[in-house]
């Protein structure tokens, strides 16, 4: 595990509990959101920059729903149910902060979360996930019809399991030189082929 030895964030009080979002256009802010998050019937989500922990819930963007961010770690932690779950037909544009305790980390699963855990990366329309998707002891699934991350600079996966199914077309990016979105430590420096 080439990033052990990175700290977690660490979670506040909640700020929202089991929040379902509906319709619209919104902006979120950091903090702890327990019971997770559903975003749902074609709302559109913006993400401030900042640090969001996912506690005992997912963050699930539904079919038709669209999540942007830039400069944001999602942190998931506690039960199995705190993972990703990207729908069909989601709209994903993901972009990991430059500084701070998630630098170049997009996404951190906890490390005592659960290895039945279960990150669904299922969306037709994720160009963009730059950073490092660092899920150390769960799964994560990509199945999709079209390319997923071929808009991003970057973008490096740590997962214990990793299982791409018929029609996905993961592009896995190293063009570190291309974005200002630091690369941590321990994962391959400017120039290196991927690693698998």
């Amino acid at each position: 595990d080439p990033l052990s030895g990175r700290a977690e964030p660490s979670a506040g009080p909640c700020k929202k509990t089991n929040l379902v979002i509906y319709f619209g256009i919104h902006k979120l802010n950091p903090g702890t959101y327990c019971g997770g998050i559903r975003i749902s019937n074609f709302a559109r989500v913006t993400l401030a920059p900042g640090t969001y922990v996912f506690k005992d819930g997912p963050l699930r963007v539904d079919t038709g729903a669209t999540l942007i961010g830039k400069g944001v770690g999602l942190h998931f932690k506690g039960s199995a149910d705190a993972v990703l779950d990207f729908a069909n037909f989601s709209t994903i544009r993901l972009e990991a902060q430059k500084s701070g305790e998630m630098a170049g980390l997009l996404v951190f699963a906890s490390r005592s979360q659960d290895s039945s855990a279960i990150h669904k990366l299922y969306s037709n329309n994720a160009s963009m996930l730059l950073g490092t998707i660092y899920i150390p002891n769960g799964e994560l699934r990509v199945d999709a019809s079209a390319p997923i991350a071929q808009d991003s600079a970057y973008t490096a996966i740590v997962a214990r399991t990793m299982r791409l199914y018929g029609g996905p077309h993961l592009v896995l990016h190293t063009d570190y030189d291309k974005t200002d979105i630091p690369v941590p430590e321990g994962i391959k420096g400017a120039g290196q082929p991927v690693s698998l």
